[in-house]
């Protein structure tokens, strides 16, 4: 039986052997549903077996065998970047997709080796065992190539957050300078105000890129604990953006004994993020609450808002850097930040405190985000 016969023939089997592959080693794909994990593998496995059957000249082949996909192949490329964007979307790194392809392919390959006679069997066996040793270089090559550029890219993020803050805190003292200067009309004020906003704006993207890079290295966000009332706290940050958005409806309620050491900046700024990230999602005319509760030794934050579930596959990557849904052009301007990396480093801050971010959604309770925060961080080191 020719293989492309085969893998139509067995392509249940295939993706059944496969999917317990998948569940069993790859750590992204943990809680993801059946569908979740097989669709877009049956569908790969059928676009290439109708690729293979597809006529393809000595050119093509030649093309294909240097990494050029001849014109005859759109199905195939569009079902493998349909499969790359679905990954991506769930969390998979870039070597666990890879893993994805070098399972699928030895399971393929063994499964049809086992229907041939002896004498085919054995030179299959070494063509298999060639592929899998390709792959295995392939992989390492990637996962070294892959770190380099991370690293880099983690360099040029702390070097230009870091490089960025001098010349923009001279900006903003210059339009600081200026605000107090007589003899500005209207118009003048207004733009210098202007100025002095979007200077602020930048500033919290810059720290957000800093903070981005730090983590990302494996470190834990530096803070400063001190003695901190945590419902004062909250207070604060409900005051501001209650002001910042008059049409919203913020509310906070405190409960028990709040007091204990954090780093306040810090905590202001995760606050802040988790509830600017109520006010943007959440359904617009309906209160968004901040409720502190004091345990016996620890304190909760919690913020809910009413509106749309969060979607159980952006739940997954919810507080990964980068890869919450995109806001749309008003969201961009009212939101915490338009690197979309608010969450990401509320729970980072969270984390530095010796605390967790948890959340959960449904169409008729809403959305509550609950921090968890012990009334003294661990000792660092």
């Amino acid at each position: 039986m020719a293989l492309s016969e085969f893998i139509k023939r067995e392509v249940d089997r295939i993706v059944d052997e496969w999917e317990d592959f998948a569940k069993t080693r790859l750590p992204a794909a943990e809680g993801l549903s059946d569908d979740a994990l097989r669709d877009h593998a049956r569908i790969l496995l059928l676009d290439l077996v109708a690729d293979m059957e597809s006529e393809q000249s000595r050119h093509e082949q030649g093309e294909k065998s240097r990494g050029e996909l001849p014109d005859n192949s759109p199905k195939v490329t569009e079902s493998a970047r349909a499969h790359a964007h679905h990954r991506f979307s769930q969390g998979f790194t870039l070597n666990q997709m890879v893993s994805e392809y070098r399972a699928l392919r030895a399971t393929v390959l063994r499964m049809w080796t086992e229907q041939r006679d002896s004498l085919e069997r054995k030179s299959i066996t070494e063509l298999i065992r060639f592929g899998e040793t390709m792959d295995q270089g392939l992989t390492e090559a990637v996962d070294w190539y892959v770190s380099k550029m991370n690293e880099s890219r983690n360099l040029l993020l702390g070097v230009l957050g870091h490089d960025l803050r001098n010349p923009l805190g001279a900006v903003r003292m210059s339009a600081q300078y200026l605000m107090r200067a007589e003899g500005l009309d209207g118009a003048q004020t207004k733009a210098v105000t202007r100025i002095v906003s979007s200077a602020d704006h930048m500033g919290g993207l810059v720290g957000d890129l800093l903070d981005l890079a730090q983590t990302v290295l494996g470190r834990l966000l530096p803070i400063a604990p001190a003695a901190a009332d945590m419902g004062e706290v909250c207070q604060e940050v409900v005051d501001e953006l209650s002001a910042f958005h008059p049409q919203s409806t913020l509310s906070i309620t405190r409960r028990g004994e709040l007091s204990g050491q954090w780093d306040a900046a810090r905590i202001r700024q995760m606050v802040s993020n988790l509830t600017a990230n109520g006010i943007q999602h959440g359904l617009a005319g309906r209160p968004v609450s901040v409720l502190v509760v004091g345990e016996s030794d620890a304190v909760s934050v919690q913020i809910h808002n009413e509106g749309e579930a969060i979607a159980d596959d952006v739940r997954r990557t919810l507080f990964e850097p980068l890869m919450q849904p995109a806001a749309s052009a008003s969201e961009r301007q009212t939101g915490p930040s338009g690197l979309r990396l608010g969450l990401y480093i509320a729970r980072e801050i969270a984390l530095a405190h010796g605390g967790s971010i948890d959340v959960t959604s449904s169409q008729q309770e809403g959305t509550t985000f609950t921090a968890h925060l012990p009334r003294k961080p661990p000792a660092s080191g």
